[in-house]
């Protein structure tokens, strides 16, 4: 579709700083293939806006007067036709839940708002960048995937009980997480893996909301813990998670540099890891996420015999790290989050 290609990613700005809103605006109008088609004060006027406007990007402020940007997220979202949100906010550094709040609310990404100083250089080729790739995204997602998963679906009939569940996801793939964890039955007590691509700084805030999910023991994972069951252990920020066999136990390991990744924490890492260790007990599970970090994992995963759900392209963000998987050949199933959670409920029935 070369004429979606072609058009420029529409952008909303959202600050109830007038100078933020000049600066953005002047930044993003740099780049060819960015447009600014409106801006708002707040979250009330950025909802007006989205009646008469259609953008694929939203730039959103965290804290502004009258409505919030957390506050009006959830509407924005409904209102705003699959647009991206992209919190660029101060908040995005200095408070690390209010953040997450706003990715588990359904924002792809945040980006913390310098100093009035700090505007050029470097910040200016981040929040481009992001600008662009989620724009991107949105237009591949929405317009060049749906065909493809009717051809890679790979059909199963059962699955067994998994001795280990290992989730990856990075953009958009926080509320999937959550939704899983939130409606798993008790009686699937095996240990979670979780590798989510977040700032280390974020990983604390995100390990406290999950645990608010569920009655299960959830941490950033410590390196030389013994693994139990009805834990889940988070990846830190700045390592790999994996994990060692142990005399009569498994152990978690902290890998620092894994060269066959780009990614930090690296989905990779960890799937090879577990299904050297579990085998054919290794289930792995891929949400929304850039890029393609799982895929070589998860042949890992297959060539143990183990099995790997990935989120279908409807429900997703981002169809990269799916799609990715997808695309190798590696996924036993193709799923919303939504049936992904109605075949753990089969599983753990049984024997």
């Amino acid at each position: 579709m070369p004429e979606l290609e072609m058009a420029p990613i529409r952008v909303m700005l959202v600050d109830d700083s007038v100078v933020a809103r000049s600066i953005f605006s002047r930044v993003l109008g740099q780049h060819r293939d960015i447009e600014i088609v409106c801006e708002a004060a707040d979250g009330d006027a950025a909802l007006a806006q989205l009646n008469c406007n259609d953008v694929d990007i939203i730039l959103l402020d965290i804290e502004m007067p009258k409505r919030s940007g957390l506050d009006a997220l959830p509407d924005i979202l409904v209102r705003s036709n699959g647009a991206r949100i992209l919190v660029v906010s101060a908040f995005a550094e200095e408070n690390g839940s209010a953040a997450l709040n706003a990715l588990s609310l359904g924002a792809c990404d945040t980006l913390a708002k310098p100093g009035k100083s700090g505007f050029s250089g470097k910040f200016s080729e981040i929040l481009i960048d992001k600008v662009v790739r989620l724009g991107r995204s949105r237009r591949n997602t929405k317009h060049g995937d749906a065909i493809a998963v009717a051809k890679l679906a790979v059909e199963y009939q059962s699955l067994s009980r998994p001795e280990c569940i290992a989730i990856g996801a990075s953009t958009g793939g926080i509320p999937p997480i959550y939704e899983i964890i939130r409606n798993l039955v008790p009686a699937l007590d095996c240990p979670i893996f979780i590798t989510q691509h977040l700032p280390d700084a974020f990983m604390s805030f995100f390990a406290r909301q999950l645990g608010g999910l569920t009655e299960r023991t959830v941490s950033v994972a410590t390196a030389g813990e013994v693994v139990k069951k009805n834990h889940i252990y988070i990846a830190p920020g700045d390592a790999h998670l994996t994990c060692r066999r142990g005399k009569d136990r498994i152990i978690i390991d902290r890998l620092d540099q894994y060269s066959h990744s780009r990614y930090c924490p690296s989905v990779d890492a960890m799937f090879a890891s577990l299904a050297g260790i579990y085998g054919a007990g290794c289930m792995g599970m891929i949400f929304s996420g850039m890029g393609n970090d799982g895929a070589a994992g998860a042949s890992d995963i297959f060539a143990a015999g183990g099995t790997t759900l990935v989120q279908d392209v409807e429900s997703s963000v981002v169809w990269g790290m799916p799609g990715a998987v997808a695309k190798a050949g590696c996924a036993s199933a193709i799923l919303s989050p939504a049936q992904m959670t109605e075949l753990l409920g089969r599983i753990a029935k049984s024997r």
